[in-house]
């Protein structure tokens, strides 16, 4: 039996259908929801893609329902009604090319000197992570950014690293200098103890093989923490 709550697409008024107002009046015309029906593409029996987006929104009802849509896991994806497998993994990927458009913008603006700008670079790409991850950044002479390396993936309140691990990476690279970002999922950049401690070793170490530590961002919930800026290190 044919389920008439789901109403098709093209069974809409032209203002309510997303493709047509997006080349009518273009994406920044959508909606959120519209948006998100376009990325959902379809509903399920008993609602339209619209609904399921409007659905998706309410789920994530916190101060950053869109960041928490795109940063979450997708087995937590696929545990909400009409959330498949293959609707969660490209709700993750939209979310990582949206991190990578911002790092991709900010990359030629990092400069050395300047920690606020090392941390900007990866604020939207850490802080709404449930996991930490530790990042080696390697700059040249005139402090351009060369590359950087995901070193280390942990678990909701740890991560590891080692000046090995961080100065393998920079002699490969011919660095000059290197720093370090991590996140804090918990949103609280205070560095912990652990952190000073592995900070101060890599500072140590990069003062023997002349590839000096620039800093240690800390990334928290859009705040950060520069060791530096500190003097821990």
């Amino acid at each position: 039996m044919k389920n008439t709550n789901n109403c098709k697409m093209n069974q809409l008024p032209v203002s309510e259908r997303p493709y047509e107002k997006c080349l009518e009046q273009g994406p920044a015309a959508l909606s959120s929801t519209e948006l998100l029906s376009v990325i959902l593409k379809t509903g399920t029996r008993e609602e339209s893609a619209s609904q399921l987006a409007s659905r998706l929104l309410s789920v994530y009802s916190g101060d950053h329902p869109l960041s928490d849509i795109f940063s979450a896991a997708a087995d937590e994806l696929s545990e909400i009604k009409g959330i498949g497998p293959v609707k969660a993994i490209t709700l993750q990927c939209v979310g990582e090319l949206s991190r990578r458009l911002s790092a991709e913008k900010t990359r030629n603006r990092i400069v050395m000197t300047t920690p606020s700008s090392l941390a900007g670079h990866y604020m939207e790409r850490l802080r709404h992570l449930p996991h930490e991850e530790i990042w080696g950044v390697f700059f040249d002479s005139k402090g351009g950014l060369i590359r950087d390396y995901l070193i280390s993936r942990g678990t909701a309140n740890a991560s590891l690293i080692t000046p090995r691990e961080l100065f393998i990476h920079a002699l490969r690279n011919k660095a000059v200098f290197a720093a370090v970002v991590h996140n804090h999922p918990s949103g609280d950049p205070t560095p912990s103890d652990d952190d000073v401690k592995v900070t101060r070793q890599m500072s140590r170490a990069g003062s023997i093989i002349n590839i000096p530590l620039f800093d240690h961002i800390v990334i928290g919930d859009g705040v950060y923490c520069s060791m530096r800026e500190k003097h821990l290190i």
